[in-house]
């Protein structure tokens, strides 16, 4: 990075996303769903939806689409449950290229308002901060699967400082103008953390204990501000072949098994 980039640059590749098209085994796996259309703020997002039985909310990370919960999606299916996926804004075949998290937060509400009976959320990396902050009282979700998620949006600060080798003057650009853009309470607002302690919903921390871009100490770290969560690791995953394991199907579906039997 050079020392004349501007902040607004900088602000600029802090939200720039790499978009990724969907990959053949993503396409073949669409091809089996319906494709539904939601108008939110007067734009039109795209969801797909296949199966029957509980419905349930996928959320992928950052710098991925939707294909990457598509291993996820075909275990949910097998044990009769419905699926939803979509490409989170300007991800995979999403409008844009960068990243704004109010509109994000306002795509998440909408989905949870609009899929009645919602009754789980699972979600990967990004995809865990984003549903969680996203959280309102309304939801009828009865619980929220976090997959190697990270405490918070200044997580996310630093591991762009320390990509780019950005020295100390330059973070406290970066972090004013989010605050600028976004308001001083942002921190709080895409907390992890924050929005963990607020909640109600039973939560499922996973995490691998070989991720080292979002550190398993993270999933301690969550859990412990989550009241009513338990904790798992899964021996060996790393940050982005765990949404790939047959481990993580598993412990999905025996969670979910047990939400249905303390209905």
């Amino acid at each position: 990075m050079s020392r004349t980039e501007s902040v607004d640059d900088l602000v600029e590749r802090f939200y720039t996303v790499v978009k990724l098209p969907h990959d053949p085994f993503a396409k073949a796996f669409l091809n089996r769903c319906r494709s539904h259309t939601l108008k939110v703020n007067g734009r039109f997002y795209k969801y797909f939806q296949s199966g029957s039985g509980p419905t349930v909310l996928l959320v992928h990370g950052l710098n991925t689409n939707l294909g990457s919960m598509v291993a996820i999606a075909e275990g949910l299916l097998a044990q009769g449950y419905r699926v939803v996926l979509f490409d989170v804004p300007p991800h995979g075949e999403a409008l844009g290229t960068t990243c704004d998290p109010s509109e994000i937060r306002a795509l998440l509400r909408a989905l949870y308002d609009r899929l009645t009976g919602l009754h789980a959320v699972v979600c990967h990396s990004m995809g865990g901060l984003w549903a969680l902050t996203a959280w309102h009282a309304g939801v009828s979700a009865r619980t929220l699967v976090s997959i190697s998620s990270p405490p918070g949006k200044m997580f996310l600060v630093e591991r762009f400082a320390e990509a780019n080798f950005l020295d100390d003057d330059r973070v406290r650009g970066l972090v004013a103008e989010i605050e600028r853009r976004f308001g001083a309470t942002v921190w709080d607002e895409y907390s992890a953390l924050a929005a963990a302690r607020a909640t109600d919903v039973p939560g499922l921390v996973v995490h691998g204990t070989a991720d080292t871009y979002v550190p398993p100490a993270h999933a301690g770290e969550l859990h412990a501000n989550w009241r009513n969560s338990t904790v798992e690791l899964v021996e060996g995953a790393d940050h982005f072949d765990i949404v790939e394991s047959s481990e993580i199907r598993k412990i999905i579906s025996a969670h979910l098994r047990n939400v249905e039997e303390t209905r």
